[in-house]
């Protein structure tokens, strides 16, 4: 059985690789040129015939990506001073990043050494793409300068505060059976995990990481949900990230508390609606593979706890399920989820 089970996770793994390739053309790290075409880096700057200098951020060392992958700009300095920092196209979930996108004004009209003496601070509720607009901005000007490269920032606080939630979810349970504490982490979760740090296993996040590999320590509540997801079912613990870490899974725990009354469905309808998951899940798997509306990722419904980017239509497709989870188990968990779908594929468990 664990043999099945450790197949089950190699082949899950090989889906989603063959997808980072797919959509993103690299995969861990690597960069996978298409048929006949070869894969080239930009220069770091070009020289407009009128003097105005563009420096590209792209392969510039000690830059970083946002939360699903490069946030590449490009800095025009024009007279000694910074006329414009403009974000090149990116696959950042578009509401994060039109959120963090506000401070790219936060450098214009300062010289190079001036903006890298500004303290621009990262957008709350936006934290991954606008931390990547702030190093990637520094790290390049800093090279314009001729200076050392710029220090990476350190890693937010509230990422050592969701690393502490997650290690409590994945670690207590195994040893403590008491409904009090269960309700205690569910509420942690979301209230931290979910609304305060945003952090979460969405197909986003995966792809990301299989196709750019992962900055240390601020993935490492990543690595813990990752291990917590698709390791723990090896050693007889399925289902723990969905049942104990899951934000969103969490927030239906809790909202099943507030009613004594469920809605009985039957063995048959219950069936139906796990095979509508299955094809759902199989026929979002085939638009990646074909590199066709990859952007429903973006629409899965983790989106919601980031209230002040989320699109209204997410966050109320979000609030309908857990309302739904007072009368229904764990709706859009057991029925819906994507990312939930591919950890049951992992754990040969449909």
């Amino acid at each position: 059985m664990k043999k099945e089970k450790v197949l089950s996770l190699i082949v899950a793994l090989l889906m989603m690789v063959a997808a980072a390739i797919v959509v993103n053309k690299a995969v861990f790290g690597h960069v996978i040129a298409a048929a006949g075409e070869v894969a080239e880096s930009d220069e770091a700057a070009t020289v407009t015939p009128d003097g105005e200098v563009i420096l590209h951020t792209a392969d510039v060392p000690g830059c970083i990506d946002g939360y699903a992958g490069p946030v590449n700009l490009d800095i025009y300095i024009s007279d000694g001073k910074i006329r414009e920092v403009k974000a090149l196209d990116n696959v950042e979930t578009p509401g994060f990043f039109k959120r963090a996108a506000v401070i790219l004004s936060e450098w214009v009209g300062e010289t190079p050494e001036e903006a890298l003496l500004l303290k621009v601070d990262a957008v709350s509720g936006a934290t991954y793409s606008s931390q990547a607009i702030i190093t990637n901005v520094n790290a390049t000007l800093a090279r314009y300068e001729g200076m050392k490269a710029a220090k990476a920032p350190a890693t937010p606080w509230k990422v050592w505060v969701a690393l502490a939630v997650t290690l409590c979810a994945c670690i207590l349970p195994l040893v403590v059976r008491n409904k009090w504490y269960h309700m205690a982490q569910m509420v942690a979760n979301v209230a931290v995990l979910g609304f305060w740090c945003g952090q979460f296993l969405d197909y986003a996040m995966i792809m990301k990481y299989i196709s750019n590999g992962m900055a240390l320590p601020a993935g490492l509540v990543a690595v813990v949900m990752l291990v917590a997801a698709f390791v723990y079912p090896l050693f007889g613990r399925p289902q723990h990230y969905c049942s104990h870490v899951c934000p969103l899974g969490s927030a239906q725990q809790i909202a099943a508390q507030v009613c004594g009354f469920k809605v009985h469905l039957s063995a048959k309808f219950v069936k139906v609606l796990d095979w509508f998951r299955r094809l759902l899940w199989a026929a979002l798997m085939l638009l990646l593979w074909t590199d066709c509306l990859t952007g429903w990722m973006d629409l899965e419904l983790f989106q919601a706890f980031q209230i002040e980017s989320a699109s209204w239509w997410i966050i109320g497709a979000a609030a309908a399920f857990v309302l739904l989870s007072t009368v229904v188990n764990r709706p859009y968990c057991r029925f819906v989820c994507p990312t939930g779908s591919l950890i049951k594929r992992a754990e040969n468990i449909g």
